[in-house]
C-alpha cells in the first residue's frame, strides 16, 4: 500500500528547499549510575574528569576553527562561549568538592550539577539564559560522552539525507553537515539560536514542528519547503518532480546560476540598467562567488554578532569582522546596516525595558540613540575598516528626521576623535536610511536632502502601513507588499530620491519577485537588493 501524503505547515528557521529521506536523531540522554567510591579512588575519578573536560575543549577548539574559516570570527565565538563553559575553574572546584563530600563517581557528580545548574535557566521567560542552558548542555554531553570513554561516532548518513531530532547544538549541526546531511527539522529551537544561525551561515534549511522526532519515522520521503514554510511527506511523484524544478530554481543551484551569468548588472530590452544586491546575514558560502561577480551587497545584518555571542561584540571584533567583509568584496559595495535589534531580534540579558508593545517601541534606531556608546563603537570598528573606500552606513527603523541628524552628531563625533588619533578612514563614506515607516515615505522629500542614500524595507514598511502583524499567518490574507497604500509610499520615496539625485533600492522580499521587476522598472528604482 502505497502511504499516505502530507503536508504539514511548518516555521522556518533557515530557508531553502532539499529533498530527501529522513533519518531519525533521538536526544540522548546520559543515565549515568550513581556508584560509591572508595577514598582511594577520588584522586583519580578527578584526574579521569579534568582528562575529560580537556577532552572536550581540545573538540571544541578544532569546531571553532573549523567554522571560523567556513564562516568567519562571528560564528566561531558561539564556541567560545561553549569554550568558557569547558574550561570554569569554577565549576570544576564545585564537582571536585562535592565528589570528595559524597564520595561518588565523578560522571554522576558532574552530571548532576549540570542538571542542578541548567534546571532554572530552561524554565526562564529569558530567551539569552536559555540558550545559555543549551550551551552548558552541549557541553555537558560532551564531557559526559569522553568519561564514559564513548569513541566518536561512526554513524554515516546515506545520499540525501534530512535529519530530524528533539534540537541539536551548533556543533553537532557541523558533525551531522560532516557527514552530508542536507537539511533539519527540530521539535525545539529559534530563529535566533545558535543552532540556526550556524545553519543559515552553511545553507542548510531548517525546520520546526512540535514533537517531530517523536511523530515522524525513518526513511520517509521528505521535502523541506523551506521558503513556503510546509514539510511534505511521502510526496506524490508530480509533486517531487514539481520541486526539483522548483529547487533548481531558489535552492542552492541559485549560487551555480550566478557563476554562469555574464551579463551583470542586467539590461532591459531598451538597454535601462537595474543594480542587482544580495542581503547577507552572516559570512557563508555565497561570498565568493558574489565578490567574484562584483556583485554588492545591499544589506549587511550586523545584528548577528551581538545574536551569537548574547551580548554586544567589542570594537575589535567588529572591525576584525567588517575588515574582512571589506576586503572580501573590494571590487564594490557593501551597505553595513548598523545593529537592528528590538522585539523580533533580541537576545535578552534582562536589561531590557519590557514594553507592552513591542513592535512600537524601543528598537533599531531608537535603541542604538538610547545607548550611545554602543552606537558610537559600532561606527567607530565600520570607520577603521573602510579603508577600501567600499563600505556604507544605514540606519535601521529611522521614523524621523531628528534621528537622522542625532546619528549625524555621534558619527562625526567618532571621525573627530580618529582624526586626533591620525587613524586612516574613509572621510567621504555614504550614509544612508532604511525607508520602513510611513513617516519617512510621506517625508521622503525631505529626508532625501538629509543623506546618500535610501533603502526601501517593504516588509516592514508593509507591516506598518496596513498595520498588519506580518508573523501572523492568521493575517497572511492582509498582508501584501502589492497594497496600493504601500506602492504609493514605495513610488513617492523613489521619486524624492530622483529629485535630490541620491540612489534607491528596494530590499525586501518582493524585491525578488519577477512580478514586481516591471513596477519597480517603471518607478526608476536603483537597486534590487535580495
Amino acid at each position: 500500500m502505497k502511504p499516505v501524503s502530507k503536508v504539514i505547515e511548518s516555521s522556518v528557521i533557515s530557508s531553502g528547499i532539499v529533498m530527501g529521506v529522513t533519518r531519525i536523531i533521538h536526544p540522548g540522554e546520559y543515565k549515568i549510575p550513581e556508584i560509591a567510591i572508595p577514598v582511594s579512588k577520588i584522586e583519580s575519578e578527578i584526574k579521569s574528569l579534568e582528562k575529560a573536560l580537556d577532552e572536550t575543549v581540545e573538540e571544541l577548539t578544532e569546531m571553532r576553527d573549523s567554522a571560523s574559516k567556513r564562516m568567519g570570527g562571528p560564528v566561531a565565538k558561539i564556541f567560545d562561549a561553549q569554550l568558557m563553559i569547558a574550561s570554569d575553574a569554577d565549576f570544576l572546584k564545585r564537582v571536585n568538592e562535592e565528589i570528595k563530600k559524597k564520595r561518588r563517581n565523578s560522571g554522576f557528580i558532574f552530571n548532576k550539577l549540570i542538571n542542578e545548574s541548567t534546571l532554572p535557566l530552561r524554565r526562564s521567560s529569558d530567551s539569552y539564559l536559555r540558550q545559555t542552558a543549551l550551551d552548558i548542555e552541549a557541553v555537558g554531553k560532551r564531557v559526559l560522552s569522553h568519561l564514559s570513554g564513548e569513541k566518536k561516532s561512526t554513524l554515516k548518513f546515506g545520499p540525501n539525507t534530512i535529519v530530524i531530532g528533539k534540537s541539536f547544538s551548533p556543533g553537532e549541526i557541523l558533525v551531522h553537515r560532516q557527514r552530508k546531511a542536507i537539511g533539519f527539522v527540530v521539535s525545539e529551537g529559534g530563529k535566533n539560536s545558535h543552532m540556526a544561525l550556524i545553519a543559515r551561515g552553511l545553507m542548510l534549511p531548517v525546520m520546526i514542528h512540535p514533537d517531530a522526532h517523536l511523530q515522524f519515522t525513518d526513511n520517509t520521503k521528505i521535502i523541506l519547503d523551506g521558503v513556503n514554510g510546509k514539510i511534505i511527506l511521502n510526496p506524490a511523484d508530480a509533486v517531487w518532480t514539481e520541486y526539483q524544478k522548483l529547487k533548481k530554481r531558489l535552492g542552492a543551484a541559485s549560487i551555480t546560476r550566478i557563476k554562469r551569468l555574464t551579463k551583470l548588472p542586467p539590461k532591459t530590452a531598451d538597454n535601462v540598467e537595474l543594480q542587482i544586491g544580495a542581503n547577507l546575514t552572516l559570512p557563508g558560502p555565497a561570498d565568493e562567488i558574489l565578490s567574484t561577480k562584483k556583485i554588492p551587497v545591499g544589506l549587511y545584518r550586523t545584528e548577528f554578532m551581538y545574536l551569537a555571542a548574547n551580548r554586544f561584540p567589542s570594537e575589535e571584533e567588529q572591525y576584525e569582522f567588517y575588515y574582512d567583509i571589506a576586503r572580501q568584496y573590494k571590487h564594490t559595495s557593501v551597505t553595513l546596516r548598523a545593529f537592528d535589534l528590538g522585539y523580533d531580534k533580541l537576545a535578552t540579558n534582562g536589561n531590557w525595558l519590557n514594553e507592552e508593545n513591542p513592535a512600537l517601541g524601543l528598537r533599531g534606531i531608537r535603541i542604538l540613540l538610547d545607548m550611545p556608546e554602543v552606537f558610537k563603537t559600532q561606527i567607530r570598528a565600520i570607520l577603521r575598516a573602510s579603508v577600501f573606500r567600499n563600505l556604507k552606513i544605514m540606519l535601521p527603523m529611522i521614523s524621523d528626521v531628528s534621528e537622522i541628524e542625532q546619528a549625524k552628531k555621534l558619527i562625526q563625533q567618532v571621525k573627530f576623535k580618529l582624526k586626533k588619533e591620525k587613524i586612516d578612514f574613509d572621510h567621504e563614506i555614504e550614509l544612508g536610511i532604511m525607508v520602513e515607516v510611513p513617516s519617512i515615505a510621506l517625508t521622503a522629500d525631505l529626508v532625501a536632502k538629509k543623506v546618500d542614500f535610501m533603502s526601501i524595507g517593504t516588509n516592514d514598511l508593509t507591516q506598518y502601513t496596513i498595520a498588519t502583524d506580518r508573523m501572523n499567518n492568521k493575517l497572511a490574507h492582509l498582508y501584501s507588499a502589492y497594497h496600493p497604500s504601500v506602492l504609493h509610499l514605495v513610488c513617492k520615496t523613489v521619486k524624492a530620491c530622483h529629485k535630490a539625485n541620491i540612489p534607491v533600492s528596494v530590499c525586501g522580499e518582493i524585491a525578488g519577485e519577477p512580478l514586481a521587476l516591471p513596477m519597480f522598472i517603471g518607478m526608476g528604482v536603483s537597486m534590487l537588493s535580495m
